[in-house]
């Protein structure tokens, strides 16, 4: 349902704005603009529009009205679609009520609903049976309406004709296939309960709409056009009551008043016509109600709008009682509504006189239909305040002293309604003037508020508002024109402050509760606000906040703030604030940050942010209320965790379409997130929980897929970058929520150490430790409740406590034909939408997870047992595996999914398989560095025989067509192969078969590794069996030179900084660009050499000097 926000703002657009896409060419002629009719052709422009009335009225057609009116007709739309075609025309935000109703209640408003279109239809044909212009009756009820009324005015208001021939009606709403259940609720027909007949209230009578504030029509007042003494019956006849129309709780006429906003006052008059008289002549604050009483409903609806009504009664002449109806009327309206805090005036018109032949006086009743002909007539009736216009009257017919008394007792209990003393002031010293002192007065007036006082005290307290005056009353307190009142010793009231406080909520919290209040001041505006109970203890901080928000003082000390407390305090209705979305294992529900869903139904906040999930059980979520829509600050994870249904998409198809895009990988992540959305029940299981871990290239999809998991909690928001994200705002991160799901990226494995000890603390539920301040002020762990998917292009394998605690998918795929993009997009797409309404269709399953996780649990580890019997698997990295599979067996009976357990199960021991292989050959990557370390260490892996390490912007291996670019220099180890090959196979010469076996196996494990660039020959020198530099001997000019012998194999090149990151080695003795040479200055021989001297140990490798080749190391 539209909003009423909504409508005022359409309501409220001029009327050249809402026209404006119909191509309309308007001229100006005065005040008036003129176009060609819409509605029908012709030569000469006949459409106008008064922008300053918002009206339009053609004067070829006959037809008019607003904005909305004008779409109804143009589109044939109802009012709401009307309302919302204008919205959207216009770009004014369309807000719809959010509502959490029960099936009855649906009901009745679709009923309602409905009843609003049959009117609205009834009304079009009233309308067009004044205009028929060939029919006599029409003719003359058009001569009747438009001698009271102009045209134009008649055709804005809707004034339409029911013809004398009620079969007319009758075989419209047939016509309209409107029931006869609905035509007696709309009130348009009644039902003789003796004979059972339906009939009509409306034949040969002018009709008059009645619209409720909105505009929209709810019931007809009908005028007799014969005669209606002859014909007995009524001149006048409303719509009986109906689902939409109560006569008591009505006020004709607001709709146009409520548009009047500059309007300092309502006129309030006898009936409909006297309104439709004073708004043709531009009066359009004037109000009636249906009978001649005003009721407490109606007074209500009118405090909203004003605060100052001014009575123009039908002059009666009196008939055997001092008064006539109207004035008597008015004497209990008027009274009622200074009692109930109004400006009220009179102003009264003459009687009509009628001077006989004898020279006598005869006095005709005179009414504001038929004397108030125009704005300047009005003006010259002079206005009064009610009490002296009422004290006059009173007084004129008062014969004894006792009568006097009895009015001076009447009077003076109005005077003590006065909220300004300085009217109250000008009105004693005005009826001192008419009766009696001004001494007499103010005695009266305190004599009149002391009886007041002790009629309350006396009184027993029956209803909830008398109970709060009696409330008042006890702590010394009064509200007047919405301020806080007290008393001194005289009883002269003082004022405490210019607003009243309305007790909403108390919100219970251990340490510092808060409670909500509405804050209205004496210029009715209103604003809710949530104070904490400290700022309730604390004048000076209770004077600033209530300061910040508006125009509200508070001017007493804090003993007077205490006194409201006591009264605000009874009997507040208490709440209990949710601090973390997701599951609430205390209440049995799932929190989102707009509402809870119960296990049933979902269960939306009101605007205050409260949920009640049952009689004096309320809950708080404040992130969606109004109190907070203008403060993004705070509360922005709760608004991002929110359900709603815009997308519609089920259960089954989201599924599908998630494995169209990411193949066997989206079935473990979907089974993941099933566990996830009860992770609690499978902790208390296993008493861990896994991370799921997307590893992938930059394009894969790796991320993707895990948001769009994410879409079941929160959506259209990027993960954390865990480069960027403390350990403290990982923690507050993954402890906002409990069974959702929670996204990092960018995991690397160079991530500071205490990142990636989080990481494991996460598998065990354990977070950050840090003192609790709430509480003892001990330290005390984070309880981590949540599912974690973990991005990233590197393997989490530098740690692997880490690897063995996650859910391994790899993603290799980079590119993608066109199906497979749009089949991308259109997840996207999806996901950006949310779906936590399927969120919802799953947890609906608790009980079932509840009862049925264990058992399967154990029945799929032992099944899953059986098929890897004989394997090695690491425990951990098989215990999370069972997990996922679990959770679908779980479900599988109640869950539509497009894939089956054994498709799930053959893709999980796949990928078990995969994790464990990789954690074992990660395991023996870490093994091989950490003995060629342990090598170099010994001086037996040698810089420039075994590795050389060279810095490069570009590279190109054997294999390579084009270089690789760095984006700065990088370092490059060249591994030579042959010769590590020998450290390791010396190590142990027992089994040399094996040896060769394990050097093979190293070698798939070091070129599959992603440190690994290729192959590329290089320069090493040739050690001989000792592990001592070769050399050969050359004679060069006549002297002996010893050269250094070397060889140039294809060197296995890696990225030394990931190695470095990733396993810690530390090669480095020398570090040289690629365009540095070595200087191998030549040694002369000594003259008689020795052959022993080719054992002789250089003072380093370096000492040797060679010019064997021109290519650098």
């Amino acid at each position: 349902m539209i909003s009423d926000k909504t409508i005022d703002a359409v309501r409220d657009l001029p009327i050249e704005d809402v026209l404006k896409s119909y191509g309309l060419q308007f001229r100006r002629r005065g005040s008036t603009m003129f176009a060609s009719c819409p509605f029908h052709t012709e030569r000469t422009p006949s459409f106008s529009i008064t922008s300053g009335k918002n009206m339009w009225y053609c004067h070829s057609c006959h037809r008019g009205g607003d904005g909305i009116k004008f779409y109804m007709e143009k589109e044939g739309l109802d009012f709401s679609g009307a309302v919302e075609a204008i919205a959207k025309a216009n770009n004014v935000c369309i807000e719809y009520i959010k509502s959490d109703k029960t099936d009855e209640q649906c009901e009745a408003a679709r009923k309602r609903e409905a009843v609003l279109i049959a009117l609205s239809s009834v009304h079009q044909f009233f309308i067009d049976q004044l205009r028929v212009e060939v029919n006599d009756e029409a003719r003359a009820a058009r001569e009747y309406a438009y001698n009271r009324w102009d045209e134009e005015f008649c055709t804005t208001c809707g004034i339409g004709l029911a013809p004398k021939n009620g079969r007319l009606l009758a075989e419209y709403c047939k016509s309209k296939t409107f029931s006869e259940d609905l035509l007696l609720q709309s009130g348009i027909y009644r039902k003789d309960e003796k004979s059972g007949h339906i009939y009509t209230l409306f034949r040969n009578r002018l009709i008059i709409p009645i619209r409720d504030r909105f505009g929209r029509v709810i019931a007809f007042t009908g005028r007799y056009l014969g005669d209606a003494k002859a014909d007995q019956v009524g001149k006048y006849v409303n719509s009986s009551n109906s689902l939409i129309f109560t006569k008591g709780e009505t006020i004709f006429g607001i709709d146009k008043a409520r548009r009047c906003r500059d309007a300092l006052f309502y006129n309030i008059v006898e009936g409909a016509p006297d309104v439709l008289r004073l708004q043709s002549i531009g009066l359009g604050n004037t109000i009636a109600t249906l009978g001649t009483s005003w009721s407490a409903a109606q007074f209500d609806q009118l405090s909203k709008l004003t605060q100052s009504v001014c009575f123009i009664p039908d002059s009666d002449p009196p008939d055997k009682e001092p008064f006539g109806p109207g004035f008597k009327a008015v004497m209990t309206n008027g009274a009622e509504a200074v009692r109930r805090g109004f400006d009220v005036t009179v102003r009264e018109l003459p009687f009509n006189e009628e001077t006989m032949e004898d020279g006598t006086t005869i006095l005709h009743k005179n009414d504001a239909d038929e004397y108030i002909l125009s704005p300047e007539i009005y003006a010259s009736i002079p206005e009064k305040p009610f009490i002296l216009w009422l004290a006059e009257k009173k007084f004129s017919v008062a014969f004894s002293i006792a009568e006097e008394r009895t009015i001076i007792s009447e009077i003076a209990d109005l005077l003590r309604h006065v909220k300004e003393q300085n009217i109250a002031d000008e009105y004693i010293a005005a009826l001192s003037k008419l009766h009696g002192t001004t001494r007499l007065w103010k005695g009266a007036i305190s004599t009149a508020k002391g009886e007041a006082r002790l009629k309350a005290a006396a009184k027993a307290p029956e209803s909830e508002a008398e109970r709060r005056k009696e409330l008042l009353r006890r702590c010394n307190l009064n509200i007047i024109d919405n301020c806080f009142y007290t008393y001194d010793d005289e009883g002269e009231a003082i004022r405490l402050s210019n607003f009243i406080l309305e007790s909403l909520y108390h919100i219970k919290d251990e340490t510092n509760g808060t409670r909500l209040f509405r804050m209205v001041n004496k210029f009715n505006e209103k604003v809710d606000i949530e104070f904490r109970e400290s700022e309730l203890c604390s004048l000076t901080t209770f004077q600033q906040r209530v300061g910040s928000v508006g125009n509200y003082i508070w001017r007493a000390k804090i003993d007077k703030l205490n006194n409201v407390k006591e009264y605000l305090y009874r009997g507040t209705r208490s709440a209990e604030r949710i601090r973390k979305m997701g599951w609430d294992a205390i209440n049995g529900f799932f929190a989102f940050g707009n509402g809870i869903f119960n296990g049933e139904r979902f269960l939306a906040v009101d605007e205050l942010g409260i949920v009640e999930t049952a009689p004096e059980k309320s809950f708080y979520i404040p992130a969606t209320s109004k109190m907070y829509e203008n403060n993004p600050e705070i509360y922005q994870f709760e608004r991002l965790f929110i359900h709603e249904n815009r997308s519609g998409i089920k259960l089954y198809d989201f599924a599908a379409q998630l494995v169209r895009v990411f193949g066997d990988n989206a079935k473990i992540a979907f089974c993941y997130l099933l566990a996830t959305l009860f992770r609690d029940v499978v902790f208390s299981r296993t008493r861990h929980f896994p991370i799921l871990n997307l590893f992938g290239e930059k394009g894969t999809g790796k991320t993707t897929l895990a948001t769009s998991l994410q879409s079941f909690f929160i959506h259209s928001v990027d993960p954390p970058n865990l480069g960027v994200t403390s350990v403290p705002a990982m923690n507050d991160r993954v402890s906002q929520a409990v069974n959702s799901l929670v996204v990092f990226d960018e995991y690397k494995n160079d991530l500071d150490i205490r990142k990636i000890a989080y990481l494991k603390g996460l598998w065990g539920g354990g977070g950050q430790t840090k003192k609790n301040q709430n509480t003892d002020g001990m330290a005390a762990q984070t309880i981590i409740s949540t599912g974690i998917a973990l991005c990233g292009q590197d393997k989490p394998t530098q740690d692997m406590a880490l690897f063995t605690r996650v859910l391994f998918l790899a993603f290799s795929k980079t590119s993608f034909s066109k199906p497979e993009r749009d089949a991308y997009e259109d997840l996207v797409a999806m996901c950006s939408l949310g779906n936590t309404h399927i969120t919802i269709e799953v947890l609906k399953n608790r009980q079932l997870f509840e009862k049925n996780f264990s058992s399967a649990y154990t029945l799929t580890k032992s099944e899953l047992s059986k098929i890897i019997e004989g394997e090695k698997i690491h425990d951990r990295i098989f215990g999370n595996w069972i997990i996922p599979l679990a959770a679908f067996r779980t479900l599988e009976s109640v869950l539509s999914l497009p894939f089956s357990y054994n498709d799930l199960l053959t893709v999980a021991v796949a990928g078990m398989r995969l994790q464990n292989e990789t954690a074992q050959e990660s395991s023996e990557m870490g093994d091989f560095w950490e003995a060629l370390q342990g090598f170099h260490t010994q001086g037996r892996a040698i810089d420039k025989a075994h590795f050389r390490i060279k810095w490069h912007r570009t590279f190109r291996s054997t294999t390579m067509k084009e270089d690789m670019v760095f984006p700065e220099a990088t370092p490059v180890l060249y591994l030579n192969s042959a010769a590590v090959a020998g450290l390791f196979n010396g190590r142990s010469s027992a089994n040399a078969t094996a040896n060769r076996s394990n050097w093979s196996t190293m070698l798939s494990y070091l070129r599959s590794h992603p440190s690994f660039l290729g192959l590329k020959q290089d320069r090493f020198t040739i050690l001989l069996a000792n592990g001592q530099p070769d050399y050969t001997f050359e004679t060069v000019n006549g002297s002996s030179v010893r050269k250094l012998k070397v060889n140039r194999p294809k060197a296995m090149c890696f990225n030394y900084a990931m190695l470095k990151a990733e396993f810690g080695l530390n090669l480095e003795t020398e570090v040289i660009s690629e365009s540095e040479e070595l200087a191998e200055d030549a040694e002369p021989a000594a003259p008689e050499q020795q052959p022993q001297q080719q054992e002789q140990v250089p003072r380093s490798l370096f000492d040797a000097p060679s010019n064997e080749e021109e290519v650098p190391f």
